[in-house]
């Protein structure tokens, strides 16, 4: 005779065990989600947009264009602890120059072809940076609302964030 109660375990176990599984799986794979909260990334990745954000560890190399998320712990003015979302633009050793005669940002000397980008010229703000070893220079593709290294040059880092502040590469959503 079977019991109600083992009923209910044999009903409930593999729905345990499946969600195990899936926490299972992306602890392993080290992602997490995240929700994006601004516009400051449009027409990429929409405000509201659930980002699947892949974990980052020790050995991360940061790839131009890569979006990334990061806690900048350098920029002042902003809510501690908040998760960033932005690209990247400058790695350690490159210059990063505004703008060319076409408005397009520069990377040791090679225009960049930024699709991406919501409008041109790529910023209205003129600057020129050499990223220093160890960290990152980020621009959102919304350029002109996004609060990205051109609004931190002042802080400590002068805009970039370090390496280790990065918690993960997200995988934009589906278009």
């Amino acid at each position: 005779m079977i019991s109600l109660r083992m009923v209910a375990v044999a009903l409930v176990f593999p729905a345990l065990i499946a969600t195990a599984g899936c926490g299972l799986l992306s602890t392993t794979v080290g992602g997490f989600r995240i929700t994006m909260t601004s516009e400051s990334m449009k027409p990429t990745i929409e405000m509201g947009a659930d980002l699947t954000v892949r974990r980052t560890d020790d050995d991360y190399v940061p790839r131009l264009g890569e979006i990334i998320a990061f806690i900048p712990g350098d920029w002042s003015g902003i809510t501690p602890d908040a998760m960033h979302v932005s690209r990247v633009i400058g790695v350690p050793g490159s210059t990063v120059v505004c703008c060319d005669s076409q408005g397009r940002l520069q990377v040791d000397d090679n225009a960049l072809d930024e699709p991406y980008v919501a409008a041109l010229p790529a910023s209205h703000l003129q600057f020129s940076v050499q990223v220093p070893p160890g960290r990152l220079w980020v621009m959102s593709d919304n350029r002109h609302i996004a609060l990205d290294s051109r609004a931190h040059r002042a802080d400590p880092g002068q805009g970039t964030i370090a390496v280790s502040d990065v918690s993960g590469v997200v995988s934009p959503p589906s278009q």
